[in-house]
């Protein structure tokens, strides 16, 4: 192109970009590294799974943290890498209070993983073939002691109920069932159909069986009744409609979650005098108090849901113990006293 050429093209003009600091903001986004596809797996189980909110945290950052360990892919993963992990977590690993990690909160990271590890095996197979995780040995921790309430204090909730104002009649049913064994997350999904009358079905629970739990007259009575003041306040009830319903101004009517029931069972607890009552000491309450009363422990297992004969033989050693002390009475004599 000689000069005369170049004399004749248009003037080159500037545009400035209204938007440039949008368009930057996408350049650096676009030049992200991609999401770490281990993790999208990691998101796929937490959805799969019928896992309670504190759960789903609790194996979200346990993975989160395996992970962040290692960049070795699902595929190439090996027993040995679990069992150095596992040393990691009890040699490097800090509270924030700078001590090591208890016993239990080592279980609790390696569980997550035999939990993750299983799913993929079953899901995945053309990806893991064999359960890196399956000769990792959970640390030997004693058994903790049921911590059910005593009668006193069962008293104690059942007067509080009684100062409620508008949440009153729904609470009360609401410990009617929690004190026959059920977790908070089971209630979530409790629905008015699954109460015949007599019976509460749990068709999805912890341990993905389905589960049937007889209600004691004065409960059925009560969880009757509560639902018969919601038609007589207008609300039309069918199958699908949830069994308990949130009070709070912005869920008014909706399902009570997870957190609500918490947040009940919390404020029960402050006006019965009772610290840190939350909706599992009703389960451990029930438990016990079911071999106290000499049911078979097979039986009361299949009531409660548990899914282990370890999980559930912190109450069967509260029955044996007090059925020693009986028996000892009885052989000096003092039953009487006693």
């Amino acid at each position: 192109m000689n000069n005369s050429e170049l004399n004749n093209l248009p003037p080159i003009k500037l545009i400035a970009l209204e938007n440039e600091t949008v368009l930057t903001a996408q350049l650096k986004v676009s030049t992200r590294p991609p999401t770490d596809i281990r993790w999208v797996k990691v998101l796929e189980f937490l959805r799969s799974n019928n896992l309670a909110p504190n759960s789903r945290k609790l194996y979200e950052r346990e993975l989160k943290r395996f992970l962040g360990w290692t960049q070795l892919h699902y595929h190439e993963l090996r027993p040995r890498h679990l069992a150095l992990y596992k040393e990691y977590l009890r040699d490097e690993i800090r509270t924030d209070a700078g001590k090591p990690l208890s016993k239990s909160s080592i279980n609790a990271g390696v569980a997550a993983l035999k939990s993750f590890f299983k799913w993929m095996c079953y899901t995945y197979p053309d990806i893991i073939a064999t359960n890196p995780t399956l000769g990792i040995k959970l640390e030997k921790v004693p058994l903790p002691p049921a911590q059910s309430l005593t009668p006193e204090e069962m008293e104690r909730v059942w007067s509080a109920l009684e100062l409620l104002g508008e949440t009153k009649q729904r609470d009360t049913a609401l410990v009617h069932i929690l004190s026959h064994g059920l977790r908070a997350g089971e209630i979530v999904e409790l629905n008015v159909g699954s109460f015949d009358g007599k019976l509460l079905f749990l068709p999805d629970t912890k341990t993905n069986e389905p589960r049937l739990v007889p209600l004691k007259k004065e409960s059925r009575e009560v969880v009757a009744q509560y639902l018969r003041s919601r038609e007589e306040r207008s609300e039309v009830l069918n199958c699908d409609s949830p069994l308990m319903i949130s009070h709070h101004a912005s869920y008014k009517g909706e399902r009570l979650s997870y957190h609500g029931i918490y947040f009940a069972v919390e404020k029960i607890g402050e006006l019965a005098g009772i610290v840190d009552l939350h909706p599992h000491s009703f389960r451990h309450t029930y438990a016990t108090d079911l071999i106290l009363l000499g049911l078979d422990p097979t039986h009361a297992r299949k009531l409660t849901g548990h899914h282990s004969d370890r999980a559930f033989r912190r109450y069967t050693l509260r029955g044996e113990q007090q059925a020693a002390i009986a028996a000892y009475y009885r052989a000096i004599g003092e039953e009487e006293a006693e």
